[in-house]
């Protein structure tokens, strides 16, 4: 164990050396790394915040149910009482066709065009807070209204928004696409990289290997550059997600008040930080497995 500990601690030496002799270059190699991941990183951070404030209006989503112009009281208490007994509906408000035209008329350009009209056009109506907001949910609760007694129409206000999470939900899949994408391409660059530093130290891995060394032992610096480069990578991410998302709040900020809201960007800063460089090392390592593994065939 404490030669095996050793070896692995000799290893991380010899490459954290190299590391520093050629130091801009790893410094490059690593921003590459962070600037690649930070870039799907940030766009899912808002999109995350943009479902976030969907989710926030979603819950605001409301039913209309609007009754027939001959519609009773008798027909609309029994309405009322159908409505109150049901678990699917968290609150309901009535409006009658008096009180809706006169909001009418309290808030059109013209209320002498409206006043002039013979009889009210406007049916009574119950506006619904579901108390669910599940697709399905509403559509069955939506179903249920429709069969009731004395209702003409039902209309469920968050049509547009359903259709925005759709989208939302495409381009969640697309950040996951172009991250891959991304990924691979880092791939590639560092395996090219670290297959330059065993090019450059050929000779001495081909003494080594006279000597006997094991094959895990002359893949065991390289490995470790791979992780290094990953490390610094993942930090470097962090760093530019951190840096992009405080100037963007600061903008948002002041887009916010003039709505009267306290919107900012935000998320789960340290698992989202311990995810990017997870993955940073991920992508590093696979990288210096590849490039051995190609070194390797290739003899």
């Amino acid at each position: 164990m404490h030669k095996w500990l050793n070896q692995h601690i000799q290893a991380a030496s010899v490459v954290l050396h190299r590391l520093r002799q050629q130091l801009l270059s790893t410094i490059l190699i690593m921003t590459v790394i962070g600037v690649t991941l930070a870039i799907p990183s940030l766009i899912y951070v808002m999109l995350q915040n943009a479902n976030a404030l969907i989710i926030d209006v979603k819950k605001e989503a409301k039913m209309s149910v609007f009754l027939q112009q001959n519609a009773s009281q008798t027909t609309i208490d029994a309405i009322k009482t159908k409505l109150g007994n049901q678990s699917d509906i968290e609150a309901f408000t009535f409006v009658s066709k008096d009180t809706a035209l006169k909001q009418l008329i309290e808030t059109t350009d013209n209320p002498e065009l409206i006043a002039s009209l013979e009889g009210n056009p406007l049916p009574h109506a119950f506006f619904i807070k579901p108390a669910s907001i599940d697709k399905s949910a509403l559509k069955s609760l939506k179903s249920n209204l429709e069969q009731l007694e004395g209702v003409a129409e039902v209309v469920v206000d968050s049509g547009w928004v359903n259709r925005l999470n759709s989208l939302l939900n495409i381009g969640k899949k697309a950040v996951w696409i172009f991250g891959c994408l991304l990924g691979f391409a880092l791939i590639a660059v560092i395996s090219n990289t670290i297959r330059m530093q065993i090019l450059t130290h050929k000779d001495e891995i081909e003494v080594s290997e006279l000597f006997g060394a094991t094959k895990s032992f002359i893949r065991r610096p390289f490995l470790y550059l791979g992780t290094l480069y990953g490390i610094g990578g993942g930090i470097i991410a962090c760093i530019l997600l951190w840096f992009v998302l405080y100037m963007f709040n600061e903008s948002v900020v002041k887009i916010a008040l003039e709505y009267a809201s306290d919107f900012t960007l935000q998320f789960h800063a340290l698992p989202t930080y311990l995810y990017m460089i997870a993955i940073s090392v991920l992508i590093g390592w696979l990288a210096s497995y590849w490039a051995i593994t190609l070194r390797s065939t290739s003899q």
